[in-house]
């Protein structure tokens, strides 16, 4: 794909400076980038590379002024170059529309407009699939599922029965939707099966990462819930009957339990486990390898095992570095204390002697 930096610039809603008529093929960082590509700066500490870097033309925010290359002037460099990211993503070149020779596909499957349903995808009795879909290869979808609008599913996932997947939902490599919420009866030593019934919601501009479950909700009424908005990263599990709110992230291989709830725009990074039951206030950040074990209230920002506000945690840190110097202290005053004793009972000894 080519396009003028003019028709960029108007895009994005920029300032343009310089020659328009550039060819722009690509896009790239700022020290990736090579000629007839756009680059952008974000930040001040990128700035000296701009005299260095190949690009054709940047992208920059209000209070960059140097002219040596074209440059696009923006409130929000960043989110601007997300949107030219937009124009040359390869999904938009290769798509080709309609139902592929080997796909298979089930009774009464409602199909919209410009979908696009790839080699060896099955499609099982009853499902509902909107406008402007793609449906990489090898993916299964179960019975009485519906889709949404320009949902976007790629190779190898799975997406049980009975699943309702909202417009521009993206679902990566491997997801498994709709899954089996871990549930036994344990009678007598032996764990019995509770069938898992319910079904899983993912709202619109929802995104699923790679190998990341999502466990449908157990009884025949409930749902797991994602809201409008969330994104969540690769080898996440999400249990059944969780309810996570809008434009929240959930970063790789964190886990959080059954029934628990996190409220919008909470933020829950890498590793960290949340469990059952509790709920997360919003506009909350639980870090990095936290364990999350009771309720945490509006605008928390936690971390450790288990998880305290943040900086509690740094003062127990600072203290656990301390602790081998301290140790060594305590057992220094202990012979001290031991050896005045022992001066002390002599002492009181030879004065009953005497």
């Amino acid at each position: 794909m080519v396009k003028k930096l003019k028709e960029i610039c108007e895009f994005i809603d920029g300032e343009l400076f310089g020659d328009g008529e550039i060819e722009i093929i690509g896009v790239s960082g700022i020290k990736e980038a090579r000629e007839h590509e756009i680059t952008f700066v974000a930040n001040s500490k990128y700035i000296r590379e701009i005299a260095h870097t190949q690009a054709a033309a940047i992208i920059v925010g209000p209070d960059i002024t140097y002219a040596g290359k074209p440059l696009i002037r923006v409130a929000s460099p960043y989110f601007a170059f997300v949107k030219v990211l937009e124009i040359f993503a390869w999904r938009k070149r290769k798509t080709e529309y309609g139902i592929h020779e080997t796909a298979i596909i089930g009774q009464n499957v409602q199909i919209g407009e410009m979908v696009s349903i790839q080699a060896h995808t099955y499609i099982a009795d009853n499902v509902q699939i909107g406008d402007g879909v793609t449906i990489s290869p090898f993916v299964y979808i179960g019975d009485d599922t519906k889709i949404g609008d320009e949902v976007l599913i790629y190779p190898h996932v799975t997406i049980r029965e009975e699943v309702e997947i909202g417009d521009r939902v993206i679902v990566h490599c491997g997801a498994i939707i709709g899954s089996d919420g871990f549930g036994f009866a344990t009678v007598s030593d032996r764990h019995h099966k509770i069938p898992q019934i319910g079904t899983v919601i993912l709202e619109e501009d929802v995104e699923i990462g790679a190998n990341t479950t999502v466990d449908r909700a157990t009884m025949t009424n409930g749902a797991t819930i994602i809201k409008r908005g969330t994104k969540i990263d690769n080898l996440v599990q999400i249990a059944h009957n969780v309810v996570i709110g809008e434009d929240c992230t959930i970063t790789a291989q964190a886990g959080i339990a059954g029934s628990s709830e996190l409220k919008d725009r909470v933020t829950v990074a890498g590793q960290s486990g949340i469990v059952g039951h509790i709920t997360i206030g919003e506009d909350s950040v639980v870090l990095a390898k936290s364990g999350v074990t009771k309720d945490i209230p509006a605008g928390s920002y936690v971390s450790g095992f288990p998880a305290e506000p943040h900086t509690h945690e740094l003062r127990l840190q600072a203290s656990l570095r301390k602790m081998p110097a301290m140790l060594n202290e305590f057992a220094r005053l202990q012979q001290r204390v031991a050896t005045l004793e022992a001066k002390l009972r002599q002492t009181y000894e030879k004065s009953t002697d005497s």
